[in-house]
């Protein structure tokens, strides 16, 4: 199948930027249709909010396919990192550098064009500049996580081509606890790395005001594998965190305030007697606060960040090659305006500033730089019948970056401002048909400024082995993309399917240039490498396109009174192509799995596989990667509340890679040298009341 592409020079004179996508300006679901979504956690997710809000929208109007994680999940998980922990869903994989830092890589896109955000705003840190640093987030302090693809990334920026990671928590509460309070903790144990964790939040009520508390820690040693132990894997991590709203006739208002801390060890280092770790601390402020009116402007939702985020990189002997600081504020403002003719919908503005610094090693890496940016963007929706609808909506940014780049002729440093002004739009038609199936098709522009790594990088990295050279006249990155998708839910049943297209215009991207480097430029030039250390890794522009589709279903086969059985399954795949031919490096391989279920009133149970197949389809200096299935099992009882005085226990235990499979993971810049987990078991304890 063909899929047409929407390009921005064939639109009229700022039209560009009044088109969009289904979801970008969608403000959030009442409390009853987030507990509705919440009752079948097992089943494909289907469109869901991407950020809470007072805001009511209609769940089947959402015209982008969005992967949606509850709390439970998140509890049977166990995983340090959100790479980890979503990187078996359908379409997302994972950077899996070290057990402490992975990103999610989603539609094969990753860094630069996947966001990664706490309550709709930026999570800070560096985990975009390499693939060694961590996310300041960690998934024991999220009640929920969604992954958004497609135009309705839009709403977030630039940086939000490829998806959106959204983690949600209640640290800055939006309505009462039941019951005037409520509790949520656990503790878990592995046994391929002797992980221990335990974590705990409350939320509890005193008049018009809800506080929130919630803290964690995680301590894991060096993981095993089918071949032995996996050297200077180890993660010791923790966090503590305090928030307020105050409630108000027409909405909320709170605050709240996050400090993140996380060491971790970073695999196959260049010298074993010595091994790098890197020590990551983040502290956070975070505002937020919805309301709804009578007037023309219907409601208001404005949400705003400050991060404060520091990392250093250690080696055995106590010395810091690296240091990395990251300033970054962030606000938005949406507003739902009441109906003008046939149109209902939404606009805003949106802010955010970065400094970025580094010393030591790190600053012949990236001298400082700062960024800015500030956006305006608008949704609106127009029903065309009783089943179909139109939506469109358009962003329009203004980004600064500044910095010092290296004139590689010369081997001198000057400095550079640059200003892009990124356009994106898109438009989506979504039907709600009979029998419970929704289908949509979108059509998105989108333009994305380089980020100051991009333009900037000029040295080494210990870290990651690598002497990274960035481009300093690197151009904005423009995707064309097309998706059809269709959703189907009902009792016992659920199935989504995508199917998508993008086409890159000066695709912005970094390689492996097959040449060897020392800690200078000198050895390290245009022509080539005359180094031993360091892998050269350079920054460049070519067009590109990426292609593929999703599946997720889930189907009960057999219901009898005390229990429900039922298969599982799912697919993806993505092929990502230069023009001319040549493969895009680190795109991950197809993947396959299935399973099968049984569900009860007070036990779930589930097995299944997923198969990667293996990948010879390389890029420059890429080698083959080869397949692999990974098995894995849980089991999950809830105790009596008779026996726990009213509150909800679950008692699970999990199984992971249950054939103890060698895994090596084709987007790793690590794969050759490391091997994710072997065999593992999880002892979960969970509680609410």
């Amino acid at each position: 199948m063909q899929i047409g592409t929407l390009r921005l020079s064939a639109l009229p004179r700022g039209a560009a930027a009044m088109l969009a996508v289904a979801l970008p300006l969608a403000v959030g679901v009442q409390a009853k249709a987030a507990e509705a979504q919440k009752n079948d956690k097992e089943s494909v997710s289907g469109p869901i909010i991407v950020t809470a809000s007072p805001l009511p929208v209609r769940l089947d109007e959402l015209a982008a396919p969005v992967l949606r994680l509850d709390q439970i999940d998140i509890d049977e998980s166990g995983t340090s990192t959100l790479g980890a922990l979503l990187g078996e869903k359908p379409g997302v994989t994972q950077s899996s550098f070290a057990a402490g830092a992975s990103r999610p890589i989603i539609r094969g896109m990753d860094n630069n064009r996947v966001r990664v955000q706490e309550n709709g705003i930026s999570a800070g840190g560096v985990s975009a500049l390499s693939e060694d640093h961590g996310v300041p987030i960690d998934p024991l302090s999220a009640t929920s996580i969604e992954v958004v693809r497609g135009p309705a990334t839009l709403r977030y920026g630039s940086e939000a081509i490829g998806g959106v990671v959204n983690v949600l928590n209640d640290r800055i509460p939006s309505a009462r606890p039941d019951g005037g309070y409520t509790v949520h903790g656990g503790a878990s144990y592995d046994s391929v790395d002797q992980g221990k964790q335990a974590y705990g939040a409350l939320n509890a009520a005193t008049g018009n005001l809800v506080w929130h508390a919630d803290g964690f820690r995680r301590k894991t040693s060096d993981y095993d594998t089918p071949q032995g132990e996996q050297f200077n894997t180890w993660t010791d991590t923790s966090g503590v965190a305090g928030g307020a709203s105050v409630l108000l006739d027409n909405g909320y208002a709170g605050a709240s305030v996050t400090h993140y801390d996380s060491e971790y060890g970073i695999p196959a280092p260049e010298d074993p007697t010595d091994p790098v770790h890197i020590d990551m601390r983040q502290t956070k402020l975070q505002v937020r606060s919805g309301l709804s009116f009578g007037g023309w402007v219907k409601g208001l939702n404005l949400s705003g960040g400050y991060g404060d985020y520091r990392h250093d990189e250690i080696t055995l002997s106590g010395v810091t090659g690296s240091t990395f600081k990251n300033k970054e504020w962030e606000g938005r403002a949406e507003f739902l305006h009441a109906s003008v003719g046939p149109f209902a919908g939404a606009f805003g503005v949106q802010y955010h500033h970065r400094d970025l610094s580094a010393s030591g090693e790190g600053g012949e890496l990236l001298a400082p730089t700062n960024s800015h940016s500030v956006a305006g963007f608008l949704f609106e929706e127009m029903p065309l019948g009783d089943t179909l609808s139109l939506q469109m909506a358009g962003r329009v940014e203004h980004v600064k970056v500044e910095g010092t780049a290296l004139d590689t002729a010369t081997i001198t440093e000057y400095s550079v401002s640059r200003d892009f002004t990124p356009l994106s739009g898109s438009a989506g038609l979504v039907w709600d048909l009979d029998g419970g199936w929704v289908t949509s098709a979108t059509f998105q522009a989108a333009q994305r400024a380089p980020k100051a790594p991009e333009l900037f990088s000029k040295g080494p990295h210990e870290a990651t082995e690598t002497f990274e050279i960035g481009d300093a006249a690197l151009n904005k990155e423009t995707a064309y993309s097309a998706e059809l998708s269709a959703r189907r839910e009902g009792r016992g049943y659920s199935f989504a399917a995508s199917l998508f297209h993008v086409s890159f215009d000066d695709f912005i991207y970094k390689a492996l240039t097959g040449a060897t480097c020392d800690d200078d430029y000198a050895s390290c030039t245009d022509t080539g490498g005359t180094g031993t250390e360091l892998n050269q890794v350079r920054y460049a522009q070519r067009d590109a396109t990426f292609y593929g589709f999703e599946l997720e279903g889930k189907v009960a086969l057999l219901r009898t009174d005390i229990a429900t059985y039922g298969l599982t399954g799912q697919a993806d795949y993505v092929r990502a192509k230069f023009d001319g031919g040549t493969n895009v490096p680190r795109i991950p391989p197809m993947r396959i799995g299935a399973g099968v279920y049984l569900e009860a009133d007070r036990f779930m149970a589930k097995a299944g596989f997923l198969h990667a197949f293996k990948q010879d389809k390389l890029g420059p200096n890429e080698t083959e990667t080869a397949g692999y299935t990974n098995v894995s099992a849980v089991f999950r009882y809830t105790l009596p509340e008779q026996m726990t005085g009213g509150a909800s226990v679950k008692i699970s235990v999990i199984g992971q890679n249950l054939l103890d499979a060698d895994i090596r993971n084709h987007v790793s810049f690590k794969k050759n040298d490391v091997l994710l987990p072997g065999r593992n078991f999880r002892l979960v304890a969970s509680v609410d009341f």
